[in-house]
Parts: C-alpha cells; structure tokens; sequence
C-alpha cells in the first residue's frame, strides 16, 4: 500500500532494516547464490520478480491473475494459443474435426506422457472439461453450451454443444489436469481447501516443485516434456513486498526480468544501464463502475438511486477528461479507450457509435434538460435528490486513486460530488458481492477497477455484461435483453465478419447506456536485463507481444537463453543490495499494483422474476 509520508525515525534505522528484511524480501535470502541467470550449483535460472503472488496453485478456487502466468506454463489447454498471432495450435489435442453443422467437435489426443510419466488420456480431458469446467470458480462459463463429452478411445475426445460454439476451438480456456491426481481428491475438497502436493504434475515446458507464498515459487524442468528444450534449469518467481522493490531489484540485477512495471516508472527504467523495457498491448482496461443492479434482483441494494438515471451517467462521462487521467495517472502509458470492448480484439473491435468525447458544457445541458438544478457552483439537485456518490478506489493502486481525485475535481464542475473513498481491495470486492437473503445486495454508488480478458476470444469479456452474471461475475449489475440475446448468438457465430457485426451491436448497447466508463486501455508493460537474458522477442502476438505470454501460453521460455558471459558473479546478489532495496522503501513508499484478474463466481446466477 502506499504509504502516508516519510518514515522519520532514524533512530530505529536498524530495527526497521531488520523488520524490512524479515517481511519485505524473504524470497531474496532464500535464493542467495542462485541468483541471475546463472547460479552457484551450475544450473540457468531465470528469475522473474513480482510484489503480489498466487494464494493458491488450486485453479478450483485460484482468483489472482499471477496464478493463471504459473498454470499456463505447467499445464496446456485442450487446443493452445499460437505465439505467432494467437490462432489455435496444437496443446494436448495435436488435431480437431469440426462437424458439417458445427455442434460436434471431435478432438485427436496428441501422443505424450505427464511429468511424472503416466500417459495423457482422454480420461483427463475429460475429467478436466466437466470437472474443473463444471466446477471451477472462473471456468464454468466456458462450457455452458456443452451437451456431452465422450472417450470413443484413449486417443478421441468429442465435444458435442448444444448450438454452434466458436469457442470450442481456440478459446476453451481450461486447463487440462492429470485425472489420476486430481480426481481422487472429493469435489468438496477441490472446491474449497484443497492445495495440491507438490511437484505439480504437468504437461508444460515447467513444473512447479517449490511454492512458499510470499517467498518463492520455483518451477524446474518437466523430464516428459517433448515440445522443445528450454535453455534455463529453472524458472523462479520471486515475491517482494513492493513493486518498487521489485523494479529496484532488477536494477541492481537481482532478478533477471518483471513482467508488471510500474506506469511511473517505466520510462526511468528504460533508461537504466543493461534494462529494456517493452510495452506491448493487452485485453485489459481500467473502468469506471456504476452500480446499475435492477430493484427486483437487488432490492437491498445500498446506493443513491440517482446513479441509475442514464442522463446522469451521461453527463458524468461527459464530464471526464480521460485523456488528461491517462496523462496524468498512467503517465501516458496507456491510451484512452472507446467503448467497452478493447482494440485489443482487432478482429472484433470497430468503435463505437457514440465515443463520449470530453463536453462539460454538454455534461450541463444534459443536467439541465433533465431538471437536475444547482444554485452557483453546488450540488445539482431534483425532488428531493442529490447528485452526491461516493467513488470507492482500491488503496493498492495509487494510480487508481490520481484517476478518482481527477474524476473527482472533473465532475464537480457540472454539478456532480463524488467523495473518493479509499479501500483496500478485499473492502470493496465485499462491497461489491455483498449478498442478503440470498439475492445480491451491492453497497457501493461507483469505484474503479479493471478486467483483463482472454488472449485471443472475447466472449469471457462480453459476458461480464450478460444477466446471467448477476450474481457472479458482474460487478456493475448491468441487465439488457437485447444484449443477453446478441451474447448467445455471437457466440455460435463462426464467421469472423458476421461475429464481429455482433459484437459491434453489443458494445454500442453498452455505450448508449453507459453500463460502464471505460477510462483507459492498459498494454502490459514489462521489463528485461540484456546482460542476463538473452533472444528475448516478442511473443503472442510477435512482434507487438510480451515477454514470457504470461497466460495465454510457454513458448518464449522455450527461446529465451542466458546471456553470453552472465553468472552468478556479475549478478549483484548479497546483502548490500538487499539493504538498498530496504532503503529505497523506507525512503520512497511502496506501491503495490493488483493487477487486475477475473472476479470470483459465488453463487447461481440470480433470475428474474417474472412480472405479475
């Protein structure tokens, strides 16, 4: 979290180093000797730094995004991403047949054996689809048109739908487990406190054989892997209690590589001696949020009911400089967003209708025409209401909170109070899936966060919006017929063209009724020692991709090498970096950044009732 002012206690220096070095970088101690890309017992390691882990490897019940980078490279999906431009390439199934009709897919499980040596089967693709895709808290949307799955053989997999389903190849976004491990354990337990033992049985380049939360995770080489030799040994991600330690770390070549940099500091990094930054785009954005749940559905609901007057959100969005936000918040490293479906998606993404170009006077007039009267500069008010919201902001992300005090400053020259309330993430994920009577009870008027959706099909993204998510994974309780019905239909639509004229009518619903403000795109942005690291490209897609492809696949660690000349002599480890790292935070502040992820299912989703 940041932090209020600088610590003034110098005479408790070495009592804070020492309080420092037991919880800020505990993974550091743990990896002296083995750090850079070459470490004292001979073996390449490449060593990732991060300031926020897994709490669990259990993708039953996992919800951090850090955990999806880990599975991704312990496990394959069903049909994987190409890193070349994200199309379908062989993952477990090394082969697919689509019928004529397009409702059965027959899959042709490619010939492979799991890291601890025991066949893959259709058994497991199987078991994982139903099993992990039935039950798992961020994968049961992927298999709702699912009808049947059947194991004609040890070799034969057919996924049968119910209606035409485009994201059965290239976008089941499910990862395929060992069933001899995974399925002895009760669904009671998987679903709930269930930690798996370690090594992690896979089928990647890498497999998890160390996992000490807050410390390290260490992920060494799968011995049945066969799609490739990678160069490193072993691949650590390595926990620091900021992400300025993080990116301090890497300056003084601790670590070899972070995959989340800081917007306020990626271009100083650039700068840096032997570090390149690269910034490449992502499905990711950073919204604005209204609390917009029906009264039927939510009818103890805790907001200003005036949040739900589309003339408001009009004006509200009218009334936002996004650009000067980006400017100022993101320095400059993310770029203004239109409409709810990022560009990210170039196949499916054509902007939309209305773009909401930054109009105070306009913001006015709306306000104006709708009866929401001010004396002078005041608060707008109508019958009795205010236009007064509270604007609630994760304590984690101080860029969020520049953005809420601008969005602040912004809306009240129309008229609108926002009172920027700071929270902690676990705060307002409550005030969010608050619940009573078993139907959902939101406590909130706006805040901001951010999603980031699937590598390559938008339909994860697109269903946030739908319904059915009420009570799951909606988090702005936004309910449209019509765009529950355009959903369903565009997701059996295989014909890129006439899909994309779909989603097109999906996103200018959202714009017109302004479900959310989309405030920015966010690229990922990421950073690599050249003296550590070496055929570093970008990947998934190439040339504008990341680094490693973090969840959408493992094919950069099969590439990457040590640079020429690095070892563990020129690494920069021992306890003088480690003091400097500590000094840094005590000196500068800490801000962790919680990188956005997908939200946790927690019940049914909720149904509307019908009218009397």
């Amino acid at each position: 979290m940041d932090l209020t002012g600088m610590k003034k206690l110098v005479g408790a220096t070495f009592a804070l180093l020492a309080l420092m070095l037991a919880f800020a970088v505990p993974a550091m101690a743990e990896a002296t000797g083995e750090s850079g890309a070459s470490g004292d017992s001979g073996e390449d390691i490449l060593r990732i730094g991060w300031a926020q882990d897994p709490q669990t490897l259990n993708p039953f019940i996992g919800l951090d995004e850090e955990s999806y980078t880990v599975w991704a490279i312990n496990w394959d999906l069903l049909v994987n991403f190409s890193e070349k431009d994200l199309s379908p390439s062989p993952g477990i199934a090394e082969s697919w047949e689509v019928s004529d009709d397009r409702k059965t897919v027959t899959f042709k499980i490619a010939e492979r054996n799991w890291s601890d040596g025991v066949p893959v089967t259709s058994k497991d693709v199987k078991w994982s689809l139903e099993t992990l895709g039935g039950e798992g808290e961020l994968f049961t949307s992927y298999t709702n048109n699912v009808t049947s799955i059947t194991t004609p053989d040890d070799e034969t997999v057919v996924v049968k739908t119910s209606r035409p389903d485009a994201r059965i190849v290239g976008g089941l976004f499910i990862y395929i487990l060992p069933e001899h491990i995974w399925g002895k354990v009760p669904l009671e337990e998987l679903t709930s406190t269930y930690q798996p033992d370690l090594p992690l049985v896979g089928s990647g380049p890498y497999i998890v054989t160390e996992f000490e939360r807050d410390r390290i995770i260490r992920m060494e080489q799968n011995p049945e892997f066969i799609g490739g030799s990678p160069s490193f040994d072993q691949v650590q991600f390595v926990k620091y209690g900021t992400q300025d330690a993080v990116e301090r770390a890497l300056d003084l070549g601790e670590i070899d590589s972070v995959i989340e940099v800081q917007a306020s500091t990626f271009e100083s990094l650039g700068n840096k001696e032997n570090i390149e930054t690269v910034k490449s785009p992502s499905p990711s954005f950073t919204q604005l949020a209204f609390n917009l749940c029906p009264e039927k559905l939510c009818p103890d609901a805790n907001r200003n009911p005036a949040i739900q007057d589309l003339d408001v959100r009009k004006a509200i969005v009218y009334s936002i400089d996004r650009g000067r936000i980006n400017e100022i918040a993101n320095r400059g490293t993310s770029f203004v967003a239109n409409g709810f479906l990022p560009s990210f998606y170039e196949s499916f993404y054509e902007e939309p209708e209305e773009i909401y170009a930054f109009d105070p006077e306009k913001a006015n007039q709306i306000l104006d025409d709708a009866g929401w009267t001010r004396e002078g500069d005041g608060v707008r008010t109508k019958d009795g209401e205010e236009l007064s919201f509270n604007l609630y902001v994760r304590s984690e992300s101080s860029g969020n909170i520049q953005a809420a005090k601008l969005i602040s400053e912004m809306t009240k020259e129309v008229g609108i109070d926002y009172s920027v309330e700071v929270v902690s993430v676990d705060k307002l994920t409550d005030l969010t899936i608050r619940s009573k009577d078993g139907k959902p009870a939101p406590d909130f008027d706006s805040f901001i966060w951010g999603w980031g959706g699937d590598p390559y099909d938008p339909s994860f993204l697109l269903s946030l919006m739908t319904t059915d998510e009420i009570g799951g994974s909606s988090d702005s309780f936004f309910s449209d017929e019509e765009y529950d019905k355009l959903f369903v239909e565009q997701a059996g639509v295989f014909d890129i063209e006439q899909r994309k004229e779909l989603v097109s009518r999906m996103n200018n619903i959202l714009q017109e009724q302004v479900a959310y403000v989309v405030l920015s795109e966010d690229p990922n942005l990421q950073a690599y020692r050249t003296d550590r690291i070496a055929n570093v490209a970008p990947a998934c897609p190439e040339k504008t991709g990341d680094i490693i492809c973090e969840q959408a696949g493992y094919a950069p660690l099969l590439t990457i090498e040590p640079a020429s000349g690095s070892s563990s002599s020129d690494s920069g480890g021992g306890s003088g970096a480690i003091i400097a790292i500590i000094a840094v935070v005590l000196i500068a502040g800490a801000a962790i950044i919680i990188i956005r992820g997908r939200r946790r299912r927690d019940s049914e989703p909720v149904e509307m009732e019908e009218e009397e």
